[in-house]
C-alpha cells in the first residue's frame, strides 16, 4: 500500500484525470472512497490514522490519495474480494473522535462507497461534487463555504446561553445613572460549552466567526426584545456586517423600535482595518438614527487618536490599571482631553474591575462607567428592586441581570433601563 497521507491534498480534477488516463490503457480499477465532509477538518494526524487502518484492514497495493475535498479515495487494481466492515468501523471510530475533539460535525450515513471505474465513472464524479462530462481545470475547486458551516454549528439557542448583558452607569456625587446596556457573546463560553475545543485557523476565520455571531446576536435581540426595551442597548459589530442586507432587515423589524433603542459599536481594530468601510457604516447608522461608537480603544491609543476627527457619538476606553511610571501622566492627561471633548457621558470607561478604576476616571472627567465592579455597585438596588419569587439571594439577581438566560430560568424581569437614576445608599 502507497501511504499518501501526509502529502498534500489531491486536486479533483488531478484525481479523475489519473484514473481516466489508467482506463485509457485499458485498466479496470477498484475505487473505495470515504465520504468524509469537509467541515470535519481532519488534521494530518487524523489522516494518518485512517492510512495505518487502511494498511491492515484493506487489500494489499491499495493506494490511498487524500483529496481537496477531505475525502479519502483508495484505488486498486486488481479484484478487491475482501471484506472491508472492519476498516470502515475503525473509520467512523476515528471520525467520532473528532467529532467529540471539536465539538461538531457529523459522520454520513453513506460513509463508505464502493466503485469500478469506467463502468460506475458517472456515480464517482457525481460524490465528488463534479460534472459527469467535459474537461476539468488543474485549479482546485472551491472550498467549502466556512460561514455557511458556523452557521449551521452555532445555533441561537446556544448564543442565547452564552449572551451576557452588562450596564453601562453615570456616575455622579449622590446617584447612579443607567445609561444602557452592552449585549454580547462571550467566546470564551461558548466554546467551552458549544464548541468544545473547536479551532480556527487564522484571522480571517475569526473575522467569519465574528460575523456569524453578530447575526446570531442579532436574532437573540429580535427574540427577547419585548423584555429589554426600553433600553439603550449597545451591540459591538463588525463592520460589514451593518452594511449588509442582514443588519437592514434587522433594524427594519419592530416597527422602529430597534432603531429607538440600539447602539452599535466597532471595535478599533477593525475599524483601522476597514477605514473606508467604517466610515461608510457610521454615516449610515447616523442617516437612520443610531447612534454609533468606537470601542476597544487601548490608553495608549489615545496618543494616536485625533479625538476632533473621529465622527461617532461616543468612544470607549478600556481601563488598564498597569499603566505606571513616566507614561502614566501622559496618558491621564491624554484621557482627560478626550473626556472634555466628549462631553455628556460619550465617553465610557470600560473593565473597570476595581474601586481605583471609578476614582481615577472620575477624578479625570469621565462620568460613565462599565466593568464588573460597576455591576457590583448596582447589587445593593438590586436589593430593593428585585421582588421575584425565586430570588434566593441578592447575588441570584445581579446573575439574571448579567445573563439572560437565568432571567428567563428564574422569572426575573431586567429592573434597570436608560434614564433609571438610582439615589446613593
Amino acid at each position: 500500500m502507497t501511504a499518501q497521507a501526509a502529502k498534500p491534498a489531491v486536486p479533483l480534477s488531478r484525481f479523475v484525470d489519473s484514473l481516466r488516463k489508467h482506463a485509457a490503457n485499458g485498466k479496470k480499477l477498484h475505487l473505495g472512497i470515504l465520504n468524509i465532509p469537509m467541515d470535519l477538518r481532519l488534521g494530518t494526524e487524523d489522516y494518518r490514522a485512517i492510512t495505518r487502518d487502511a494498511f491492515h484492514h484493506l487489500p494489499e497495493n491499495t493506494q490511498v490519495h487524500r483529496l481537496e475535498n477531505g475525502m479519502v479515495a483508495f484505488v486498486r487494481g486488481g479484484k478487491w474480494a475482501e471484506g472491508d466492515d472492519n476498516f470502515v468501523d475503525h473509520v467512523r471510530e476515528t471520525l467520532s473522535d473528532v467529532i467529540e475533539r471539536q465539538g461538531l460535525g457529523h459522520i454520513p450515513d453513506t460513509l463508505w462507497n464502493r466503485f469500478q471505474w469506467p463502468i460506475d465513472e458517472k456515480q464517482v464524479l457525481e460524490l465528488l461534487g463534479l460534472p459527469a462530462i467535459g474537461h476539468f481545470s488543474n485549479e482546485p475547486s472551491q472550498r467549502f463555504d466556512m460561514a455557511e458551516m458556523l452557521r449551521g454549528a452555532v445555533t441561537v439557542d446556544a448564543v442565547f446561553d452564552s449572551c451576557r448583558r452588562q450596564a453601562i452607569v453615570g456616575v455622579h456625587d449622590n446617584s447612579r445613572e443607567i445609561l444602557g446596556h452592552e449585549l454580547y457573546c462571550s467566546l470564551d463560553y461558548l466554546r467551552q460549552h458549544h464548541l468544545a475545543s473547536f479551532l480556527l485557523e487564522g484571522p480571517g476565520e475569526l473575522e467569519i466567526l465574528s460575523r456569524v455571531l453578530d447575526e446570531k446576536v442579532m436574532d437573540v435581540t429580535q427574540s427577547i426584545a419585548s423584555s429589554i426595551f426600553p433600553d439603550r442597548l449597545h451591540l459591538n459589530m463588525q463592520v460589514q456586517t451593518v452594511l449588509s442586507e442582514t443588519f437592514s432587515d434587522f433594524i427594519g423589524s419592530g416597527n422602529g423600535k430597534l432603531i429607538e433603542n440600539l447602539a452599535v459599536e466597532f471595535s478599533m481594530e477593525n475599524a483601522i482595518a476597514n477605514w473606508w468601510e467604517f466610515e461608510d457604516a457610521c454615516a449610515f447608522l447616523k442617516s437612520v438614527g443610531i447612534r454609533v461608537g468606537l470601542d476597544r480603544i487601548t490608553l495608549p491609543a489615545l496618543e494616536f487618536l485625533s479625538p476632533r476627527k473621529m465622527n461617532v457619538d461616543f468612544v470607549k476606553v478600556i481601563w488598564d490599571q498597569n499603566i505606571i511610571g513616566s507614561r502614566r501622566t501622559e496618558v491621564t492627561e491624554r484621557l482627560r482631553e478626550f473626556a472634555n471633548l466628549f462631553v455628556d457621558q460619550s465617553l465610557i470607561l470600560t473593565r473597570c474591575d476595581s474601586r481605583t478604576a471609578l476614582r481615577m476616571g472620575r477624578s479625570l472627567g469621565v462620568e460613565a462607567f462599565q466593568g464588573t465592579y460597576i455591576d457590583a455597585v448596582l447589587g445593593p438596588y438590586l436589593k430593593q428592586e428585585c421582588k421575584t419569587p425565586k430570588r434566593s439571594s441578592d447575588k441570584r439577581c445581579a446573575v439574571c441581570q448579567w445573563a439572560p438566560r437565568e432571567a428567563r430560568k428564574n422569572g426575573c424581569d431586567f429592573h434597570f433601563r436608560l434614564g433609571k437614576v438610582l439615589s446613593e445608599i
